[in-house]
């Protein structure tokens, strides 16, 4: 392992560590690793923050001017570019807070997002203890036997998270909501992972043609946590 690959995995565990403590130079050093691949870069973010002023002024430089600091050619300029047009994007868009307290507030949310949509999708909606979405995790085009599949992988993500209580949301393009034998599994192997990391599960439900069944409102998902 050579001097600048060694320096690279120690930042990179710096990041993952405690990213929040890293200086201006060090996030903009790691922002040109994945386009100056063999080259020293604390140099040149030194360089572009000391012509730039700060994080700001460097991410609304044009091309151009990025390209009069030493060491950054129209590689670099294109990613720092590319980096400044996603934050304003995301200043533009900032989510709108959502609140999953109640199951009008779960079907209501889910009928939004599948409003339109033409395949199978399975959504997972993760909130803290506050009922405050977190996250959300969407699977397109699966099939019915292979909800459970899908499902498996989640504990992956809730292990990382650590939320507080995951909704789970899917339709049945058939037009019919009641639950199938394959759905009854899904929730069932999701109630073992939850178990398992502590996590509750809200809900299950299920959209179609307008119509949803809950899993919660029908004391299905009681009756099957009896049986873990």
């Amino acid at each position: 392992m050579g001097m600048h690959a060694g320096h690279r995995k120690r930042m990179r565990e710096k990041l993952f560590a405690d990213g929040g403590s890293m200086t201006d130079h060090e996030l903009v050093e790691m922002l040109l690793f994945s386009c100056v691949p063999r080259r020293n870069t604390n140099p040149i973010a030194h360089d572009l923050l000391d012509t730039f002023g700060d994080l700001r002024g460097l991410f609304e430089a044009t091309p151009r001017l990025l390209m009069t600091v030493d060491g950054v050619g129209e590689e670099v300029a294109a990613h720092i570019c590319l980096c400044g047009q996603v934050l304003r994007r995301l200043s533009e868009h900032i989510r709108s807070e959502v609140r999953l307290t109640s199951f009008e507030e779960l079907k209501n949310y889910a009928l939004r997002r599948f409003s339109g949509g033409t395949g199978e999708k399975l959504e997972f909606y993760l909130t803290d203890a506050d009922g405050m979405l977190l996250y959300v995790r969407t699977v397109s085009n699966i099939y019915e036997d292979r909800v459970v599949a899908e499902v498996r992988p989640l504990s992956t993500l809730l292990a990382n998270m650590r939320p507080a209580t995951v909704f789970v949301a899917h339709n049945h393009p058939s037009g019919n909501p009641e639950p199938s034998a394959g759905d009854d599994a899904a929730v069932n192997e999701l109630l073992h992972i939850c178990r398992d990391l502590g996590v509750r599960l809200g809900d299950s439900i299920i959209l179609a043609a307008g119509q949803v069944y809950s899993y919660y409102q029908k004391y299905r998902l009681g009756e099957l946590r009896r049986h873990l």
